[in-house]
């Protein structure tokens, strides 16, 4: 009697711990983990690139990216629901939408190389043949203000 008693509650101490296991599901499937959330809601959605990268409009209702596209630096994109319609800088994107109506979120990852103008920045700032470095990566809405200092005297 206690092997069975014993068993028995082996085997729901494993079912309760696989069942809990199958909770743990990936909330994000389709976006990178590495990718920030950067705007939801169930009106307009909209972000402005701060880097060059890729965003991802996903549906929040449903779990799944249902857009996703390589914005530029400053490049605005925006979603709105009572137009079915994705917007990159004003241009409408040829797809519509699944269930506008849903909430959505965008994400962002940012590209793994420089900014185009990272890089224009880094190679017009040398200093006899040595590179000086000018970028300084800075969260998204954190404000720095830049301060040149004074040359030392030869």
């Amino acid at each position: 009697m206690k092997v069975t008693n014993f068993t028995l509650g082996v085997l729901c101490s494993g079912s309760l711990l696989l069942a809990l296991g199958g909770c743990a599901t990936d909330t994000r499937p389709d976006v990178p983990s590495d990718a920030m959330q950067v705007s939801s809601g169930d009106k307009v959605v909209a972000f402005t690139a701060p880097h060059d990268g890729k965003a991802y409009l996903r549906d929040d209702t449903d779990n799944r990216v249902v857009y996703s596209t390589d914005l530029r630096k400053d490049q605005v994109m925006r979603f709105d629901p009572a137009l079915d319609a994705v917007r990159i800088d004003g241009n409408t994107a040829p797809e519509g939408i699944d269930n506008p109506n849903h909430d959505h979120s965008i994400y962002f990852e940012r590209c793994a190389p420089p900014d185009r103008a990272d890089a224009s920045n880094n190679a017009a700032n040398t200093d006899g043949g040595n590179q000086v470095p000018t970028v300084v990566h800075v969260p998204i809405g954190v404000q720095v203000d830049v301060q040149t200092q004074p040359s030392a005297p030869n």
